[in-house]
């Protein structure tokens, strides 16, 4: 059951990457393990998130999976985060010069994307503080911080 909510909210999101044509990548998810992020990014056109690793500045592949499955066996969490929940959730993370940057969503109506709020986080020396807040996607897509949600 939650496997088919999960992919119902993967479908929803096709509409949102109609959004930011040219891109091939649109993150959906993000996981702060110890001092590592775990950012599952959807690809244009299929089901299945790629799954890297951002640590020590570095982002890189994690593992492939081959089913949606083997990603919520991995990541419990992203079942709660994308189907009901109205929590503040991590989606990305964006370095910017010598600038790091967490983007969180928080969806007002769970079954309603489009009243999502996205919210930009600056991190420094382990503090965060609060760079800017965005009441829709539409209001987001025109800031220098979509790089971090559609990636190229």
């Amino acid at each position: 059951m939650k496997t088919k909510l999960l992919l119902a909210f993967v479908g929803s999101l096709f509409s949102v990457f109609s959004l930011a044509q040219g891109k091939k990548e649109m993150a959906v998810y993000a996981e702060k393990r110890g001092d590592d992020y775990y950012l599952l990014r959807l690809p244009k056109g299929k089901d299945i998130p790629n799954v890297y690793v951002y640590s020590k500045g570095v982002t890189k592949p994690y593992k492939n999976y081959s089913s949606l499955l083997q990603v919520a066996t991995d990541f419990p969490k992203m079942m709660e985060a994308n189907t009901t929940s109205t929590k503040e959730e991590l989606v990305s993370v964006l370095k910017k010069d010598d600038h790091f940057f967490e983007i969180t969503q928080q969806r007002k109506n769970p079954k309603n994307f489009e009243k999502t709020t996205f919210t930009v986080y600056e991190v420094y020396n382990g503090q965060k503080r609060i760079v800017e807040e965005y009441g829709s996607i539409l209001e987001f897509l025109p800031t220098p911080y979509k790089a971090a949600i559609f990636i190229d």
